[in-house]
């Protein structure tokens, strides 16, 4: 048997050296038996699904007790997990250790600038591997950053200067809590019990229109609508705006990390397809974090499964959307455009002849999320905007088969949110895919075990649409991008040409993305090329689209010399249709169940701003 602890563990980071972006960690655990005593650092991080606990930054490892040194070694069954040698009798361990975080992407997602840090507690606690998490207690404590701003979801006790200590509380909700710092900061109160706090690489890229932000007011008054009841007592939006921290979107249950482009703000008409992250993130405390798949909730971070992640996250993804165009960070036009564009994306995706919808649950196990060759053919994870497109058909044919009397946000209201009398902050419970067949059939009698067993469990060979015919539209072909994909493209800094010759050509005139058997595949490009010319002009963005639309007259073949490594040479892609670039538009279908869908359902009276 491993031994168990008598009381807190106490553990002390410093996060004040942000030119290394080094977290120095203390850890004092408290011992009760002399079996062997093993710890572990967390595997399973829910938010990443996949075992991504960072293990390899984990440096400068010295245990004593009483200043006597323990021998450590490391399981060589699972390199997370440590077997320390203590002597007869111990009352305490004391762990000392560096978190060491990457200091470029090119070594992982970067955490800490000279501006801004997040701090994920996964990374720097070790715990007994045996315990059950939910009843091991941490008391932690952090110093940041000399006159930095912080926040996070965990309780404080004190405060001194920048040393915060913070309440006990179980394991559990520590990994689930991390702290954003930085030194440039603004904090917005979105209702009494709900706080954005955002920092940036600048002050000038802080938010300053009042509009905007009442947006993000709006969209909390759009989920308590949708869902009805809260499965938290407060939640901390943390948002960093930079271009030196990595991007992320990780979902908590009482809070979120929100990692976007420093111009999110400042450049926010152009930003509009980050504009669903906080909605997204915000979803999930209820669809994710209080509810969970099954295999999802486990009595430590060792072991996990990414069982039914067509819900987790493809329903998920659906409500990112919908409350963004519900409380007005995105127009429904702007949605529509995503919707038609995701549809097109999938329907399109060659991979469907291979690969069902439920395998991609596996992606962020085996492709680390890493870029892939062929991400057309292999799919990636695509119970993310598939998924939408399952439930976007779903709460059309609820509202069909109703008369308008029922929609998915019934569904949503009853599965996942809390009952009456769980209190504030109930605890996750685990639901099946029984559970969620059980909850459909409750509003629209049907077949809702081989409906889903269809798009879910077998190669299907089209993407979910009577969502859209259902909804009152249809998809259509146009010469040119929607908004959603030209801002999309200006913001990431691409040309896509998928549904023409089937490339995306990003900075450099890099190819960043072939389509597997269209007609530049056919060519011979491959992800990774680069456009020197087209024909015999130099590559610019414009003469290539002039070369696509041309074919429809000419008949006449692309010619590109692109290079690959230190080759050069030259190809003919054969195509006649000009551009192409997929649009919703409506169709004679009534009601438009789409519009209904999108529509807001609060107004809110004129705010008093924090």
């Amino acid at each position: 048997m491993e031994t168990q602890i008598k009381g807190p563990i106490r553990l002390e980071v410093d996060a004040s050296d942000t030119d290394h972006g080094i977290f120095r960690v203390v850890q004092i655990v408290p011992l009760v038996s002399d079996a062997p005593v093993v710890l572990a650092l967390a595997k399973w991080l829910p938010a990443y699904h996949a075992p991504r606990g960072a293990i390899d930054f984990l440096a400068g490892l010295e245990f004593t007790v009483d200043d006597r040194h323990c021998a450590w070694l490391r399981d060589p069954t699972d390199p997370y997990r440590l077997l320390i040698t203590v002597p007869e009798g111990a009352a305490e361990l004391r762990a000392e250790f560096q978190g060491l975080t990457p200091t470029e992407p090119s070594q992982g997602r970067v955490v800490v600038s000279d501006d801004i840090l997040r701090l994920d507690w996964s990374a720097v606690c070790l715990y007994p591997a045996a315990a059950n998490v939910d009843h091991i207690l941490v008391q932690p404590s952090l110093k940041v950053a000399s006159g930095w701003g912080w926040a996070t979801a965990l309780e404080v006790d004190a405060v001194d200067g920048d040393h915060i200590s913070f309440a006990s509380t179980d394991l559990r909700r520590l990994l689930d809590s991390p702290v954003m710092a930085g030194r440039h900061s603004h904090t917005e109160m979105l209702d009494p019990d709900i706080k954005l706090t955002i920092v940036a690489d600048r002050p000038d890229q802080l938010p300053r229109d009042r509009t905007v932000l009442d947006t993000h007011r709006r969209l909390i008054a759009e989920a308590d609508a949708l869902f009805g009841k809260r499965p938290f007592s407060r939640y901390d939006f943390l948002m960093s705006l930079s271009d030196q921290i990595g991007s992320s979107g990780l979902e908590h249950r009482s809070c979120s990390e929100c990692g976007v482009r420093a111009t999110y703000f400042s450049n926010w008409d152009s930003s509009t397809t980050e504009h669903d992250l906080l909605p997204h993130e915000y979803v999930h405390a209820w669809i994710g974090k209080y509810r969970v798949p099954h295999g999802n909730l486990h009595p430590n971070f060792s072991s996990m499964t990414d069982e039914m992640m067509w819900v987790y996250e493809g329903l998920t993804q659906f409500y990112g959307h919908v409350l963004a165009a519900r409380c007005g960070l995105i127009s429904p036009a702007q949605t529509r455009d995503a919707f038609a564009l995701i549809f097109a994306t999938y329907d399109e995706r060659p991979g469907r002849e291979w690969r069902p919808l439920g395998d991609t649950d596996m992606d962020p196990i085996f492709c680390a999320r890493q870029p892939q060759p062929w991400t057309s053919w292999q799919r990636s994870e695509d119970y993310y905007s598939e998924g939408l497109l399952v439930w976007l058909e779903i709460d059309a044919m609820i509202r069909t088969g109703t008369q308008g009397a029922r929609t998915l946000d019934d569904f949503c209201r009853a599965f996942f949110a809390p009952p009456d009398g769980a209190g504030l902050d109930p605890p996750a419970t685990a639901y099946t895919r029984a559970d969620i067949i059980e909850g459909l059939a409750r509003l629209l009698p049907h077949d809702w075990e081989g409906h889903l067993a269809a798009r879910i469990d077998r190669v299907a060979p089209h993407a979910p649409y009577r969502g859209i015919s259902l909804g009152g539209y249809q998809l259509a072909w146009q010469t040119y991008p929607t908004d959603w994909l030209a801002h999309d493209s200006q913001h990431y800094q691409y040309f896509d040409f998928t549904y023409s010759v089937g490339v995306k050509v990003g900075i450099g005139a890099k190819l960043i993305d072939v389509t597997w058997n269209g007609p530049a595949f056919r060519a011979g490009l491959s992800r990774g090329m680069e456009i020197l010319a087209v024909g015999d002009r130099c590559y610019s963005t414009a003469a290539l689209q002039d070369a696509i639309d041309l074919t429809q007259t000419s008949g006449q073949a692309i010619e590109l010399t692109v290079r690959r490594f230190d080759r050069v040479k030259q190809v003919r892609i054969e195509w006649r249709g000009g551009q192409r670039y997929p649009a919703l538009e409506p169709s004679c279908a009534l009601p438009r169940h789409l519009d209904a869908l999108l529509a807001p359902r609060v107004s809110l009276p004129e705010e008093n701003h924090v």
